[in-house]
Parts: C-alpha cells; structure tokens; sequence
C-alpha cells in the first residue's frame, strides 16, 4: 500500500523564515491595492494567484479583475484548484507581468485578530520559492508562468507605479493602525497612550517621504534613455530600507518595544543613514559633506539612532527653504558661502561624538526646540526633535544643540564607546 505523505505548509514557513514581521490588516489591504491597482487601472499580459478569504474592503478591485482581460486563479480551500488543503490560516497575493512581480503572503493566526504575520517579495528571484510551493499543491501549470513572466528592473514603471502606490496607501493605513494601537493600549493613561503615537506616527512618515522622493527619482530615470545601473540600485536598497524601518515602526503601534541595544561600527552605521539622507540634496544646491572615519563601535538600537540621524540632516535640508527660495550663496560672517550641511564623527575620550551642523542661519527661539508642539514649518508636528533626543537617551546618549548663530547650527549626539 502506498504510503500518503501530507504537505507541510511552506507558506507559513516563508513567513517565519523573513522573521514573522506584523502588519494590521488595514495596511495589508493597502498593500494588496497598491499591487493590484497599477495593474487593473493599465491591463497588460499578467495572471494574478490569490487566496483571499476576507476580500472586504478590496471586493471592487476584485470584481475589477475578474471583469478585466487578465486571468486570475482563486486558490480558496472550495475550489479545485487544491490538491490538499495544508495552508488554513494562510493566504497569499501573487501578481505577475512581464515587468512587475509582486507577492505578499500572510497568516492569520495571531494574538491579535486585528493583525496578521507576513512575507513581501518585489521583483526579485526568490519569487520562485512561493511560486514552486503553490505548483506543488495545484493542479494548474504554475511553472509556465515563471517562465513567462520574467520582468525585467531597469525599466519599470509598473513596478514604480506600484511602489508609489503603496507609498500613499500605507499613510492611509497609519491612520487605521494608530486608531488600533489606542484601543488595544486603552489601560494605559491617555496622556502617555497620545505621545507614542504620535511619535511612531510621526517617524513613519519621515521613513515613508524617503519612499516618496526615491520612487519620484526612479520614474524620473526611468523615463529616460541610459540609466545609470548604480543609481537605480542604491535607490531599490534605499527604499527597501526605508520601508522596513517604517513597517517597524508600525509594528510598534501594538507594544511597548523598547530599544533593542547593541554594538555597532559607527563608520557603517552614518555611512547607512548618509545613504538613506542623500535623496533630499537632489536637484539643491547644496553640498552634502561627510567626514566619517572614526572606526570605532557605539551600543545603539540601529534603526532608532538611524531615524534620529535621518530626522536631524532632514531638518537642516529644510533649513534652507525650497529650491529658489534661498540663493546659491548665504551670507556667513564677512564672506559669502556655499550652502552646506556636514556629518562628522569623532572620538572624545570615552565617547563617540557626531556632529551634524549647516549654514542655513539660526534657529529662533532655541530654548523652544525640544518642547512638544513647537514647529517652524508650515506642516511640521514639532514632534521631531523630541522623539530623536528621546531615542537617543533611551540608548544612554546625550542630544543638544551645541552652536546656534547666523555662520553655522550644529547639533551634537555624544554616546558612549563600546
């Protein structure tokens, strides 16, 4: 007699292998909009492999789908589709094209029904293994889509158009998630329940404007002939860091995570925030100069010490006012200057000290800039420099600002050396 082997479900095993990362199921919807709205709203040879049990809230989308030229395939456990049913709690989106590839897997099963565990793939050959997974357990030909749809990076504007897309619509989903986050955190007192989340709010966007400027930067080079190979990418790494750091932050949303402090290399360390700050010099006329060769290590919490030398170098570059509002030269004590703004590190001691300091003319009222509320910009929350001075002593570092005139501002982090 032969001996019946039931399959394990590799879905949920992805999941974990990219570390069981949680989304609310509000943001996960916008995900799944973001994918599939480029698609509908331009229909071009693709199929789309979904198993999506709750389709409340992208039900039109669906029926968009259904209606359109593109073929889709419903893996739910009633069809027919399924040689056994071993994903239960566990679904997945999959959307193929010649230029875009897109795949989010999720499981339900949490200790919070308001939030699911998932697994993203974007354009990448690990695309392969989701795919390979559901072959095995269908009797449709999965392997001649693989082969079909092959797309290629360089010149993507579905791909950009779904990264733009997901941009706007995880912003949308803060709002749900914050929402969320109050009435889970309901016990605690309202006051200290409002702070944190305007703070994790407030770093989201910070992380997700990255988002927005590299994908504008990517359609933009896209639309040309001769990209720079390079460029597009340190732009995909920076996006895809930036992302993770804003679902992070997310995450936070639902806990009292705390910093997780350990040692780093502080020359790798701002040289990955210098990537990340880079996009907000492009088309400025401003000079972006790093001195960073202390090779030494500092015990922080990567991404929070990351946001916080991110939000200092982004308020600098705002400093200055758009382009055109502030002349290539600014006045500096007897001489004109080049507009600038510097990063540099150094060794003082026992301490690590970074410096972050620009041109652009003093901050009025400085006694004023760590207290909530108290902003310059038109949009801003006065939140910033509050959560990077809170961030930076909860990993037993020092924030100031050190000099304030009309020649130079400069902010100092000192922290202690490994």
């Amino acid at each position: 007699m032969k001996k019946i082997v039931r399959q394990q479900n590799y879905l949920k095993e992805l999941i974990e292998s990219q570390g069981n990362q949680i989304i609310s199921k509000s943001a996960l919807k916008c995900m799944m909009r973001a994918v599939l709205e480029p698609l509908v709203d331009n229909p071009e040879e693709g199929v789309v492999l979904h198993r999506i049990e709750n389709k409340s809230g992208i039900m039109g989308l669906i029926k968009r789908l259904e209606f359109s030229s593109i073929p889709s395939y419903d893996f739910n456990d009633e069809g027919e589709l399924l040689k056994e049913k071993v994903w239960a709690n566990t679904e997945f989106l999959c959307v193929l094209t010649h230029r875009f590839v897109a795949i989010i897997i999720w499981d339900n099963k949490t200790e919070n029904k308001n939030f699911v565990r998932y697994y993203t793939v974007f354009n990448s050959k690990m695309q392969n293994e989701t795919l390979d997974i559901i072959d095995r357990n269908t009797s449709l030909n999965i392997k001649d889509f693989q082969e079909r749809f092959k797309p290629d990076r360089r010149d993507n504007p579905l791909l950009n158009s779904a990264i733009r897309r997901m941009v706007e619509n995880m912003d949308e989903a803060t709002k749900d998630a914050v929402l969320g986050f109050a009435q889970i955190q309901s016990e605690k007192e309202e006051e200290e329940a409002s702070q944190n989340i305007r703070a994790i709010a407030h770093e989201i966007r910070n992380q997700l404007s990255i988002c927005d400027l590299y994908t504008e930067i990517i359609k933009k080079t896209c639309a040309k002939n001769g990209i720079n190979d390079d460029g597009i990418i340190n732009a995909a790494k920076c996006l895809s860091r930036a992302v993770k750091i804003a679902g992070n932050s997310l995450i936070e949303l639902k806990s009292d995570k705390k910093a997780i402090i350990k040692p780093y290399k502080l020359k790798d360390i701002i040289s990955n925030a210098v990537d990340l700050t880079k996009v907000y010099f492009e088309g400025q006329n401003v000079e972006y100069i790093v001195e960073n060769e202390t090779d030494i290590k500092i015990p922080v919490d990567e991404e929070k010490f990351i946001s916080a030398i991110i939000n200092l170098v982004k308020n600098a570059s705002e400093a200055f006012g758009k382009e055109g509002d502030v002349p290539e030269m600014v006045k500096g004590g007897d001489s004109d200057t080049a507009k600038y703004i510097k990063v540099k590190t150094e060794e003082d001691g026992d301490f690590a000290v970074i410096r972050i300091s620009d041109n652009a003319g003093k901050i009025n009222e400085p006694e004023k800039i760590f207290k909530e509320g108290y902003t310059t910009k038109s949009t801003g929350s006065g939140l910033g420099l509050i959560i990077c001075k809170k961030s930076i002593e909860e990993m037993f570092g020092k924030l100031e600002l050190d000099k304030n005139s009309d020649e130079e501002v400069e902010f100092v982090i000192k922290i202690a050396k490994v």
